[in-house]
């Protein structure tokens, strides 16, 4: 039996290079499977843009342009100094902002109201249901007045012929371009002008409006700074009359030059001091180490160098005698002599000594007295120049005063005028003409446009579309992800397929044979389960084929439809299988045998799912097995209904019917597990309803690729197909028979013919 014990479900990954080249081609590949939606769809595209343009009336666009004048001089707005009259700003923001003025819904508004557009028919309609009902409830407010309908119609028509205008400046240039767009090519030079001239009324008003505010504005600063200066000379006087001070007129003053002269003797007794300190140190220290002082240092220079001169004489003299013993005469007068004039050196010495420090008590008093004398005259002369420094202080008053007057006076003479002047700062350089050559719409960019749209649209829902296409393609796909082998891929096919999909189609269903093991083998499943995840898979057609190959082959097949999907109606072919398993089973199936094909089919509800789980059902699936080949046994939904377990204890083997393209690989895989958790083993999956002219695209190599690659090998070999000893070669009524009772209508019975030999 089917029934195997829990088993590891063994994942297999797939290959690297297919990995990516799924993710490369995938998308081109679900791009390419709709490209006829995506024709379509660019094709309504076209026809839909070739009516709008059909439809779409011509516009004409006139334009006018508009050169910035930017070397008027501007009003100066300020007193102060050093203020000039000329603005620094940039020109292209200076372009930029007259654009926008001409952009302006001001200027919109003059331009309705000079040329009267609100009785003009084509910008002001007549009133429709909505504008009587809306005057009638501004009728009924008290708080609107009378004025408020034909400003909110200027408003309206200011803002419908704003959209067609177009007021655009170059960057690099003063120039300023105002493009109106309208039907008439008349129409369209009438409103361009209006707006130039509107925006120049305006800003010829503006301009002058705003000189005749500076010159009242200027004028009111004129008599403020008079009084101001008046007030400064008069502080200034006064100041000169209480201060008692005189402007000298020249660079330096007599204080100042006293201050000079004492400074530079300060210097000079400083100087003495400092040598004569110098001296003194030097002379002590050469005293100190035993040595004389350098003449340079002492005041009695001569004197000493003749005593120097005599100490030596009187030495050499000793040193001459010293031979003549030590108590000579001579040389004790020599050595007395040496004494008295060492003793004379040092008492001159001391005197020159004395001298020096006196010299530097002098030097030292004579740089105090000096330094008193520089500081009594800073502050006379410090005291002076405060004085003189608040009196110039008082002067640059009055004058920046006087200065700012005479600013003041020259702004308020070119306000005056440029509010006599009466032009503006832009001029026309070329006004508006009626231009005869549409500028509008651009009817092939309008054809370009909206086919390429429906094309990129059509292009996006098809990515949309393959990602929601979960469904298997192939059989390397269901044999990388799932485990299980594909038996085979069998390709669509309905009543009006022509010999060759007929025959590709036996083709693939002898594949299922033989990957089963029919009829030869013998480890070949004698009971065979087919099932699905969910209904419509296709396992009604696909049991019907093999019946009918094992028919062909001259094996007798009972067919059992367990799905309980419709009524079962007991006719020549079909039986009720409640009946064969309630009645006289062996009788029934003894009755059965006689045809190639036995079909019994379950009635609906559930009553007859307990004739599965019964010993009748288990004892009339073992005489079946006695009187047929081959058994058949059509499962309900795997996901579904639970019916399949008892069945596939009673099968040899189990399949697993999977729609192609269309079953969710997630559901695929959970249907695996499940029979997997029941312990139940399958065989393999069948791909069904495979789209050959859908799959021919694919990147895959596999059963079906070849057969719509190699089509006419198919074609040739059903011109004249094999018919066996009472065979038929209908194709039509073959497809008709061929459809199971997911794809039958109600009441239909399928005629049991036996199927061709290839």
């Amino acid at each position: 039996m089917n029934c195997v014990p829990e088993q590891e479900n063994t994942e297999a990954g797939l290959h690297l290079r297919q990995h990516y080249e799924a993710q490369n081609l995938g998308l081109l590949t679900g791009i390419w499977r709709q490209r006829r939606m995506i024709a379509g769809l660019a094709i309504g595209g076209l026809v839909a843009a070739l009516i709008v343009c059909a439809l779409l009336p011509n516009r004409y666009t006139s334009e006018a342009m508009i050169q910035v004048d930017l070397g008027r001089p501007t009003t100066v707005q300020a007193g102060q100094p050093g203020q000039t009259a000329a603005a620094s700003l940039d020109a292209g923001a200076i372009v930029e902002s007259e654009a926008r003025v001409i952009r302006s819904r001001a200027v919109a508004r003059r331009v309705v109201t000079d040329l009267r557009l609100q009785d003009d028919p084509d910008f002001a309609p007549k009133p429709g249901l909505l504008s009587h009902l809306r005057n009638a409830i501004l009728a009924l407010r008290d708080d609107e007045p009378a004025a408020d309908a034909a400003a909110i119609e200027v408003e309206r028509i200011a803002a419908a012929i704003s959209q067609n205008l177009s007021v655009t400046n170059d960057a690099r240039a003063y120039l300023i371009t105002v493009a109106y767009t309208a039907p008439d090519p008349a129409r369209a030079a009438r409103l361009a002008n209006a707006f130039v001239e509107a925006y120049q009324r305006n800003r010829l008003e503006m301009g002058i409006a705003e000189a005749e505010r500076a010159s009242a504005w200027l004028e009111s600063r004129i008599g403020a700074t008079r009084r101001e200066l008046e007030q400064a000379e008069t502080a200034i006087e006064r100041y000169r009359q209480e201060a008692n001070f005189v402007e000298s007129g020249t660079a330096s003053n007599l204080p100042q030059q006293e201050l000079r002269d004492a400074q530079l003797q300060l210097v000079a007794a400083g100087q003495t001091r400092q040598a004569a300190e110098a001296r003194l140190t030097r002379a002590r220290e050469v005293l100190a180490a035993g040595g004389v002082p350098s003449a340079q240092d002492l005041t009695g220079a001569p004197v000493i160098q003749r005593m120097l001169e005599n100490v030596e004489t009187a030495k050499r003299e000793v040193a001459g005698l010293m031979l003549t013993g030590p108590r000579h005469p001579r040389l004790l007068q020599a050595q007395v002599a040496v004494q008295d004039a060492e003793q004379r050196l040092r008492q001159e010495l001391d005197r020159a000594i004395g001298n020096l420090e006196s010299e530097v008590r002098t030097a030292t008093a004579e740089e105090a007295a000096l330094t008193s004398r520089v500081e009594a005259l800073k502050g006379a002369v410090i005291g002076a120049m405060g004085q003189e420094a608040k009196l110039r202080s008082l002067q640059a008053n009055a004058a920046a005063i006087r200065d700012r007057l005479k600013l003041l006076s020259d702004g308020h003479a070119q306000a005056l005028a440029l509010a006599g002047m009466k032009s503006s700062s832009a001029q026309v350089v070329m006004r508006a003409q009626p231009v005869p050559a549409p500028s509008g719409p651009k009817r092939p960019l309008i054809v370009a446009l909206s086919t390429a749209g429906a094309a990129g649209f059509g292009v996006a829902l098809s990515i949309l579309l393959a990602r929601r296409d979960t469904g298997f393609r192939s059989s390397h796909e269901i044999a990388g992800e799932t485990g299980v082998r594909c038996l085979s891929m069998i390709p669509q096919i309905t009543t009006g397929s022509d010999p060759a999909a007929v025959r590709m189609f036996d083709e693939a269903v002898r594949m299922v044979g033989a990957t089963l093991g029919w009829p030869h083998a013998q480890v070949s499943p004698q009971v065979l389960l087919v099932t699905s995840c969910v209904p419509h898979e296709g396992k009604s057609l696909l049991c019907m084929a093999l019946a009918k190959l094992l028919a062909g082959r001259g094996r007798r097949t009972l067919v059992i439809d367990a799905t309980g999907t419709q009524p079962a109606r007991p006719g020549k072919d079909v039986r009720s299988l409640e009946a064969a398993v309630a009645g006289q089973q062996a009788e029934i199936l003894d009755d059965l045998a006689v045809r190639p094909v036995a079909i019994l089919r379950a009635g609906t509800g559930t009553e007859w799912a307990d004739h599965l789980l019964g010993e009748r059902f288990e004892t009339f699936l073992a005489l079946a097995r006695d009187r047929f080949d081959v058994v058949l046994i059509e499962a309900p939904p795997a996901m579904l209904v639970l019916d399949v377990l008892p069945l596939a204890r009673l099968s040899d083997a189990a399949v697993l019917a999977v729609r192609w393209g269309r079953t969710p690989r997630r559901t695929v895989a959970a249907t695996l597990q499940r029979l997997r958790d029941l312990s139940i083993r399958v065989r393999g999956i069948v791909l069904t309803q495979v789209d050959l002219d859908q799959h021919r695209h694919e990147r895959f190599a596999d059963q079906c690729s070849h057969f719509a690659a190699y089509r006419p090998f198919y074609e040739a070999g059903s011109a004249r197909p094999r018919l066996g000893p009472g065979q038929e070669a209908a194709p039509a009524a073959r497809s008709a028979a061929l459809r199971g009772p997911e794809e039958r209508p109600r009441g239909e019975s399928p005629e049991i013919r036996p199927q061709a030999s290839v």
